[in-house]
């Protein structure tokens, strides 16, 4: 098993930065801005995958595989308050953004890692979202037993 942890803030939604572009030749294509912040992120999270992920040790995963990713947000007010009474270090977050949005920039920044070959290979997406202490992306690979 395989496990990242990005030191960011999760990522702000991959559909909010996509574009209607053109090429030089004038063809358009569905793209994100070179500025946008889903843009920034990306090359963010891809730089420190591959830090992680040290391709000369490891080979890129090319099989059925699951992956787990959390994604940690700092705490509001009532959210601090909540923990802070029950003890507890991270809550549920039940608000936007969409947890299938957010997935997507990860997959895609994993894919352009070099970690994984294509994210159609995953067969099992397991996603959760949280307000707690420490901002962050946590996510599990693994290649699927059938397939070991």
């Amino acid at each position: 098993m395989h496990k990242y942890i990005l030191p960011i803030e999760p990522p702000p939604t991959h559909q909010a930065a996509l574009r209607i572009l053109k090429t030089k030749d004038g063809r358009q294509f569905i793209g994100k801005m070179a500025k946008s912040s889903a843009k920034k992120w990306s090359v963010a999270a891809t730089l420190m995958l591959q830090s992680h992920f040290n391709i000369k040790q490891a080979q890129m995963i090319d099989s059925p595989c699951i992956v787990s990713i959390s994604f940690y947000y700092p705490h509001t007010k009532d959210s601090e308050k909540f923990c802070k009474r029950t003890n507890q270090s991270f809550i549920a977050k039940g608000t936007r953004p969409d947890l299938d949005n957010l997935a997507k920039s990860v997959l895609d920044a994993m894919v352009d890692a070099g970690i994984l070959k294509d994210d159609g290979l995953i067969v099992e997406l397991g996603l959760a979202k949280y307000y707690a202490n420490e901002t962050k992306v946590v996510i599990d690979l693994d290649v699927h037993p059938i397939f070991e």
